[in-house]
């Protein structure tokens, strides 16, 4: 066997992993969201017991997590749908009768990977650049008391 065909073999059904990977990142993202939605509050509402540093190094934690599934969420949705349509095209490779049905549906579910990366890089994306613009407001108001 080759070692083309080697991987192919091992990769065909590796879509599921990759969605399931996804969905974990989901997870994590809205957590931290969460979480941090919730320091933020706290941190406004005592904003005179903190000095800037403190501050910041309180209000940037998990931050750069937001920052990492944004950038790289749909590159690993990416990867699920190049291994989705690598299956689909190795199942048409299989079969005896070509059916565009076959590679149709196969692609189609190829495809929601890709769906899956952008659902969890956009929110990822839009909080992090919201907490970041938050974060700057609160340290200037620190800074003028």
């Amino acid at each position: 066997m080759d070692l083309t065909k080697f991987l192919t073999n091992m990769l065909s059904h590796a879509v599921d992993p990759v969605l399931y990977f996804l969905i974990f990142m989901s997870l994590i993202s809205i957590a931290v969201i969460i979480e941090r939605a919730i320091i933020f509050s706290d941190i406004e509402q005592k904003i005179g017991k903190y000095d800037s540093v403190d501050i910041r190094l309180i209000l940037e934690k998990r931050l750069g997590i937001l920052a990492t599934f944004g950038n790289n969420a749909p590159f690993i949705g990416l990867f699920g749908t190049i291994l989705g349509v690598m299956n689909a095209f190795s199942t048409l490779g299989d079969a005896a009768n070509i059916s565009t049905k076959l590679v149709m549906v196969g692609i189609s579910e190829a495809l929601v990977a890709t769906a899956m990366g952008l659902l969890v890089a956009i929110p990822s994306v839009a909080a992090y650049n919201y907490f970041i613009r938050r974060l700057r407001k609160i340290l200037l108001l620190s800074e003028d008391r």
